[in-house]
């Protein structure tokens, strides 16, 4: 386990990019230097609603408290059904699966029933962090818990493998208390597609145009396009304000992209980095602190202690 900084920092940073970013889902891409002007155009109008993206986030913490490993996944789908809120912009997947789960069909039959060969959109990395809080000390364990959450919804190899980076991108960010460019090269995937887009988020320049990032890394909810966007943002970024305000100006998957890349950032710098002023507009900040410290206060086997 991390330090209380890190964990904290983390799931803060994932829920404010997910709640600032929520009004500028699908929206157009724009030049960089407007992108303040959506910032505060959401802050404008409180309280922020966070989406599935947290909704599932708290869900995947919550279990994890009684069962690091993820040994029940069955337990998992529960917890995800008691949470579950249609309103919070569930994609037409997620929705289908739900009715499937409730007319009681197993999860391993029901992540191919929507898609033959399974889903390889970003929503299992979109929740991961609290995996790579957890187990930051263990990449082993990390990266086995990782495919283990993501396999409940989404069984391709690009779905789960995005899931496993983004979990290690932010258990690195937790333990160096960086990430910059050497965490970022430092990423290794395992499927062709996500190695890709690693690769080319390396190389795009810090400074490059928001059109650019688009073309060269993406900003859909395919998770090859749009994990090494949010990862190249945070890496790119000095701080969780920037690193959202940054994933803003992609458009497209805005909220998802904001929110993978504010974990990282809050895993990296803590949650002095999270704006007060934003925490203060979004819903779900206690919820957020109450989970980390569940998280914190659990003694699980095999684990490391805290640094």
């Amino acid at each position: 386990m991390v330090g209380e900084g890190a964990l904290l920092g983390g799931l803060l940073g994932s829920l404010v990019g997910d709640c600032v970013g929520a009004p500028f889902e699908g929206a157009p891409t724009i030049d960089r230097s407007a992108a303040p002007r959506r910032v505060a155009h959401a802050l404008a109008r409180p309280p922020l609603r966070y989406t599935d993206d947290t909704e599932l986030t708290l869900a995947l913490a919550e279990h994890l408290v009684d069962d690091a490993r993820l040994e029940r996944p069955d337990d998992f789908v529960a917890r995800i059904l008691a949470r579950y809120d249609g309103r919070r912009g569930y994609g037409g997947g997620m929705r289908r699966l739900v009715r499937l789960w409730r007319a009681g069909h197993d999860h391993r039959q029901a992540a191919t029933a929507i898609f033959a060969d399974g889903s390889l959109g970003n929503g299992a990395a979109m929740r991961v962090a609290p995996v790579g809080l957890l187990w930051a000390h263990d990449t082993v364990e990390m990266a086995r818990v990782a495919r283990r959450q993501a396999e409940v919804t989404h069984v391709h190899p690009i779905g789960v493998d995005a899931a496993v980076i983004q979990a290690a991108a932010v258990a690195v960010a937790a333990r160096d208390g960086a990430f910059g460019a050497a965490q970022l090269a430092g990423l290794e995937a395992a499927t062709d597609e996500v190695r890709a887009g690693l690769a080319a988020a390396v190389r795009l320049a810090p400074e490059a145009p928001a059109p650019e990032v688009v073309r060269t890394l993406g900003a859909h909810v395919t998770a090859h396009r749009s994990v090494p966007a949010a990862l190249w943002c945070a890496a790119t970024s000095p701080d969780v304000e920037a690193a959202v305000t940054t994933a803003l100006s992609l458009g497209g998957d805005a909220d998802t992209i904001a929110a993978m890349a504010g974990a990282v950032r809050g895993a990296a710098d803590g949650p002095s980095s999270v704006p007060a002023a934003w925490l203060e507009a979004v819903e779900g900040r206690d919820e957020v602190r109450d989970v980390a410290a569940a998280l914190r206060g659990a003694r699980h086997g095999g684990q490391q202690g805290a640094t």
